[in-house]
């Protein structure tokens, strides 16, 4: 194998395994761009290295397979980070889904079967962008209203809409009341109940944030 083979295969990883990762960020996941593509571009270096080991050293073909399965076990830990439980639900399995799948493609790719690769990270995009819509529309949002007690400062309006922006919600209706030692912010908005419990648990965290009222 060249080294121009190499950097051909790796500069591919690196647009697919981005393509990919633009659509993660696009949706705020935790699993964004840089990491959709190091993951691609890793699966693809440890698949080239199989090969090379391979073929210099003549191994035999439990080798190479002995090092992808390797790459794919490896992946379930870090997918398995991404992986969040709150109030009985559990969250980002898409996510660790998605790490696994790009895995998976990094192999592609390393192994030399690129049209393959190309298919294969465009069911991956048919998957998160057009199923994921059709998802939506079958899951209707709920509409929350919170009221929330906070202490006066002046970032915590714009922390409220920075969590909210970062969870994709757009408020339809926002007032902010000062009393005498704190503030009442009202607030309603339209989510799926994932949503919501991610934008409730950013709320808690946030240090001026006293209490939390859900109608």
């Amino acid at each position: 194998m060249s080294l121009l083979e190499i950097a051909l295969k790796l500069l591919l990883a690196v647009a697919l395994g981005g393509i990919v990762g633009l659509e993660r960020e696009s949706s705020h996941k935790p699993a964004g761009f840089r990491t959709n593509v190091l993951i691609c571009v890793g699966a693809t270096m440890m698949m080239i290295l199989s090969v090379l080991i391979l073929h210099e050293q003549k191994a035999d073909g439990d080798s190479l397979s002995r090092i992808a399965a390797g790459v794919i076990t490896g992946i379930g830990f870090i997918g398995a980070g991404t992986i969040i439980q709150a109030r009985g639900s559990v969250l980002g399995l898409t996510t660790a889904a998605t790490l696994w799948a790009v895995a998976g493609l990094g192999l592609v790719i390393g192994a030399g079967y690129y049209w393959i690769a190309i298919v294969f990270a465009s069911l991956i995009l048919l998957t998160l962008i057009i199923f994921g819509y059709v998802e939506r529309q079958y899951f209707k949002k709920a509409p929350y209203r919170y009221r929330i007690k906070t202490q006066q400062t002046k970032d915590i309006l714009a922390n409220i809409k920075k969590l909210a922006s970062h969870e994709g919600l757009k408020f339809q209706q926002l007032t902010i009341k000062k009393e005498e030692d704190f503030s009442i912010i009202d607030l309603s908005f339209q989510a799926t109940e994932e949503k919501e419990q991610k934008y409730n648990q950013s709320l808690f965290d946030l240090a001026d944030v006293l209490e939390i009222k859900i109608e």
